[in-house]
């Protein structure tokens, strides 16, 4: 009896245990990353956001193999992205995801040894691109012509980028232009255009010294282009003073501050000249 009553007591002792074994928690697979926003940020180019969130995984998940894989994997499209604008010379296109990612760098740090490229390459690069596209974008701004801004993009530019051939001899090139642009307009009697294309040569002038080139006019021709607009404009604004166009006069020399910003007298001409408008429109 005993015998028959402790063997019930361990079948019943067993048969509980595996009630209580089959309703324990099962261990789920561990939480995979999703990196599906940030895939589809690449597939539409906005490269930034890419970046954006795939760092926020790494943030989230330091460490996760296969998720610093695929990030450094997107990377290098990136930058095989930037090579193929370059290589088909869409040199603008090209600087911007170079800069993008010589910018993001840092945020690499986790992978960029196994990365094909690092930050000298990309600086490199950049200033390649704006080497190229610096004859085009001076040459967009003789088209609109703002003279002032024309031989900006070469302003931004490191000494040694101008012993390549190609960019001396593009800006070469377009102060030539700019002088012969200038020499027209005051050629037609329009010395505000005219006065700027010599400003801008004026202001440049340095450049092409830094650059060692040779243009041909010497800097006392910008220089004597400057005098001569200045002494034209100043007489006009004066002839439409004495006849009271006030707004007129003022018109006029303010466009000959906007390349002679130093002219003491006619400052104090455009605020006599102002405040007397002022008088007449209370009155």
């Amino acid at each position: 009896m005993e015998t028959r009553l402790f063997r019930a007591f361990l079948l019943a002792g067993l048969a509980g245990g595996l009630v209580l074994t089959s309703c324990a928690p099962s261990k789920g697979p561990a939480l995979q990353p999703d990196t599906s926003q940030a895939q589809r940020y690449v597939v539409v180019g906005d490269f930034q956001e890419a970046i954006d969130a795939y760092a926020a995984i790494t943030e989230q998940y330091p460490g996760y193999k296969s998720v610093l894989s695929e990030y450094a994997g997107v990377i290098e499209k990136i930058k095989a992205k930037a090579d193929q604008s370059f290589d088909s010379r869409d040199y603008g296109t090209a600087e911007k995801m170079y800069a993008l990612l010589s910018t993001n760098f840092p945020r690499f740090a986790a992978f960029e040894r196994s990365l094909s490229f690092g930050p000298p390459l990309l600086s490199q690069r950049i200033l390649e691109c704006r080497m190229y596209l610096s004859e085009r974008r001076a040459r967009q701004s003789l088209a609109a012509g703002d003279y002032q801004k024309t031989l900006d993009s070469y302003r931004g530019l490191p000494p040694e980028a101008f012993r390549d051939s190609r960019l001396s001899a593009g800006l070469q090139r377009i102060m030539e232009e700019l002088k012969r642009l200038a020499d027209t307009a005051i050629a037609r009697k329009d010395f505000l255009a005219a006065g700027k294309g010599y400003a801008a040569l004026l202001s440049d002038y340095p450049l092409a010294e830094q650059a060692g080139l040779s243009p041909s006019f010497p800097k006392s021709a910008a220089e004597e282009g400057i005098k001569k607009c200045r002494t034209q404009l100043t007489k006009e604004g004066l002839d439409q003073y004495r006849k009271g166009n006030l707004k007129e006069a003022i018109a006029i020399w303010r466009g000959l501050l906007s390349f002679d910003p130093d002219n003491a007298e006619i400052n104090k001409a455009v605020d006599t000249a102002t405040e007397q408008l002022k008088k007449l429109k209370k009155g």
